[in-house]
C-alpha cells in the first residue's frame, strides 16, 4: 500500500487533464463536422441557380458603388512618350473668304494672253487715257492721239521719269499704245502690200489679235539725231532693259521665243504685266505664253506660287507666309456662269482672267 501523498496528487491531475483533451478534442471535431455541412450546402445552391449570359452592353446595377479612382498626373507626365502618337493632324482648309466673277471675266486683267490662238474680246475694252496731256516732259509721242489703258498711265509715266533722273537720257520716243481693231487692220494689210504675207505675219499681228488692242503694250525706242536706235543699240538705254521688269514690264517678243509666240524680235515692244510677273518672266527667261503654263501647275488646294522679296521663288500651302512678297495661283473657271475664287482674307490682292480657261490671283504680302 502506497501511503505516499504526492502520488495520489499527480494520479488525480492526470485523469483530469485527459478528461479535458478529450473533451475539446470532441468540440474541434464537432465545429469542423458543422463547417464541412456549411460548405457543401452552399455550393450545392449555387450550382442549382439559373445562370444568365453575360452581357456587356446591359446597364451597371445602381446599387453598386464604384470606388473613385484618381490617377497619379505626376507618373502620366513624366512618362507619357508625345513622339508615340505623331504630329498633330494638319489642317486641311485655310481661312478664306470667296469673290465670285462672271466667267466672261476671264477676257479681262493685266495677265490676259493675247496671240494668234486668243483674241483679244472688244465686249471687255477698257477706259484709254491720252499720254500727251498726262505726261512729264522726259520723253516725246508720235503723235498726241496716242494712249495707255487708263490704270497703266502713272506706272509708264514713273518708269521713264525714273529713266531720265538715273541716266539723264530724255530721248525716249513712244510711237504707239493703244490700237482699235480697224487701225491694226489698216497696218496689217499695209505691210502685206510692201513686204507680202510671210513678213506682215512675223511683225504685225493679225487685228483682233494684238496685245494694243488691250491698251497694255507699248512700242518705244530711241530717237536721237534724226533717227531711232533700239534699246539694245543704245548705251543709256541698259538701265530701261534691266529695270522695266521692276515697273511691270516685259520684253513681249524676243528671237529666242519667235518659235512659240509666233512673232519675230520686236525690241521695241514692251507688255505690262504686273511688278511681280515681270520680274519673275525676266528672270525664268521664258515666253508669255509658257508663264500662263507654269502658272496653271499652283492652285488653292495644292502648292501656291510664292516671289519673295528678293526675286526667289519658293511654294506654301497657305499657311506659312512670309512678311513680304507675293503668292500667286490659278483657278481655273467653273462650270456654268460664275466662278467662286478663294483670297486670304485681310490681304491686298488682284484677279486677272487669262483669257483663257481661267483666273489668275496675285496676293500682296504684309
Amino acid at each position: 500500500m502506497n501511503d505516499n501523498p504526492y502520488s495520489t496528487r499527480a494520479a488525480h491531475k492526470q485523469k483530469r487533464s485527459a478528461s479535458i483533451t478529450g473533451t475539446l478534442l470532441c468540440v474541434i471535431l464537432f465545429l469542423a463536422a458543422i463547417l464541412v455541412s456549411l460548405i457543401v450546402i452552399s455550393v450545392r445552391n449555387r450550382a442549382e441557380m439559373p445562370q444568365e449570359p453575360f452581357n456587356p452592353d446591359a446597364p451597371l446595377d445602381p446599387s453598386i458603388t464604384l470606388p473613385a479612382v484618381t490617377p497619379n498626373v505626376d507618373v502620366l507626365t513624366e512618362t507619357y512618350d508625345m513622339a508615340f502618337i505623331g504630329p498633330p493632324a494638319p489642317i486641311t482648309e485655310p481661312d478664306s473668304v470667296t469673290v465670285m466673277k462672271e466667267n466672261t471675266e476671264i477676257h479681262t486683267g493685266d495677265l490676259i494672253l493675247i496671240n494668234r490662238n486668243y483674241p483679244f474680246n472688244f465686249d471687255f475694252e477698257q477706259p484709254q487715257t491720252t499720254l500727251y496731256s498726262n505726261k512729264n516732259r522726259v520723253y516725246q509721242l508720235s503723235t498726241i492721239s496716242l494712249s495707255l489703258n487708263s490704270d497703266l498711265v502713272p506706272i509708264f509715266d514713273t518708269l521713264l521719269a525714273d529713266f531720265a533722273q538715273a541716266t539723264g537720257c530724255k530721248k525716249v520716243l513712244v510711237t504707239s499704245g493703244f490700237r482699235s481693231y480697224q487701225v491694226q487692220k489698216d497696218l496689217y494689210d499695209s505691210r502685206v502690200k510692201s513686204q507680202g504675207q510671210e513678213m506682215a505675219d512675223l511683225y504685225v499681228a493679225l487685228p483682233g489679235n494684238s496685245e494694243h488692242h488691250a491698251g497694255l503694250a507699248i512700242d518705244m525706242v530711241i530717237f536721237t539725231d534724226g533717227r531711232q536706235y533700239y534699246f539694245p543699240e543704245y548705251e543709256d538705254a541698259a538701265w530701261l532693259i534691266e529695270h522695266a521688269p521692276d515697273y511691270g514690264f516685259i520684253l513681249r517678243y524676243t528671237e529666242k521665243m519667235q518659235e512659240i509666240t509666233g512673232c519675230a524680235s520686236e525690241p521695241w515692244h514692251y507688255r505690262y504685266v504686273g511688278a511681280p510677273h515681270a520680274r519673275l518672266i525676266t528672270e525664268m527667261d521664258i515666253s508669255f505664253e509658257e508663264y500662263h503654263q507654269y502658272l496653271q501647275t499652283f492652285t488653292w488646294n495644292t502648292d501656291r506660287l510664292l516671289i519673295l522679296e528678293d526675286g526667289t521663288t519658293d511654294v506654301t500651302d497657305g499657311f506659312r507666309l512670309p512678311e513680304a512678297g507675293h503668292m500667286i495661283y490659278y483657278v481655273p473657271a467653273a462650270e456654268g456662269d460664275v466662278t467662286y475664287i478663294p483670297v486670304p482674307p485681310d490681304l491686298n490682292y488682284e484677279i486677272s482672267g487669262d483669257n483663257a480657261s481661267g483666273f489668275i490671283v496675285t496676293v500682296e504680302l504684309g
